[in-house]
């Protein structure tokens, strides 16, 4: 009979890094943008914590309620609400039909993001007027607890730096893919 021994072969992975790629101008601006909205939402997070905290704690330890923190936690959360959606968007993490999207091809799926991408412009046109209206009407009114006019929260809602950066984000991730014929014909393409 014959013996064979086997031994152990170490195979050691040798990872090469490519210097890093310059980002194009689109790029950076959609990574601006992006900063320039979640830094914001991140603060009012911890910003809705401290003052929700403080609540609770003034009305059931110190038996003190703070009158005005309900108000302005309602307020902040409306703002977060409404960064959250621009930070979900940019990150492809918004609510969608997951299923269908999952179910379809590349090609189908860039065209239902255009057409997803389309719908919440259109949406946004349509509510532009009766938002503002709907501010007008509530300027005349003010808050109870911190006398700030109505309009300052209904507006929160129209406010353009929120609901159109969803879009503008939509937008810049569209010129960063390849141009339909697979050319790169233009800078912005880069």
């Amino acid at each position: 009979m014959a013996h064979v021994e086997v031994s152990e072969i170490t195979v050691t992975e040798v990872t090469i890094e490519s210097p890093p790629r310059p980002r194009s101008l689109v790029a950076s601006v959609e990574a601006w943008l992006g900063l320039l909205v979640e830094i914001p939402a991140a603060i009012l997070v911890v910003a809705e914590i401290v003052i929700l905290f403080a609540g609770v704690i003034a009305r059931y330890v110190l038996h003190q309620p703070l009158i005005w923190s309900d108000e302005l936690a309602s307020m902040l959360f409306l703002w977060l609400a409404m960064l959250g959606a621009a930070v979900a968007f940019r990150r492809s993490e918004h609510m969608r039909m997951t299923a269908v999207i999952a179910s379809v091809g590349p090609a189908m799926r860039a065209y239902l993001d255009v057409v997803a991408t389309c719908a919440a412009l259109a949406f946004l046109l349509l509510i532009v007027r009766p938002a503002y209206d709907y501010a007008y009407e509530e300027s005349f009114i003010t808050t109870p607890a911190r006398r700030s006019p109505g309009c300052v929260r209904s507006a929160i809602s129209t406010s353009s730096s929120s609901l159109s950066a969803s879009p503008v984000f939509a937008c810049l991730r569209a010129c960063r893919l390849p141009s339909p014929s697979g050319l790169r014909s233009s800078a912005i393409w880069r």
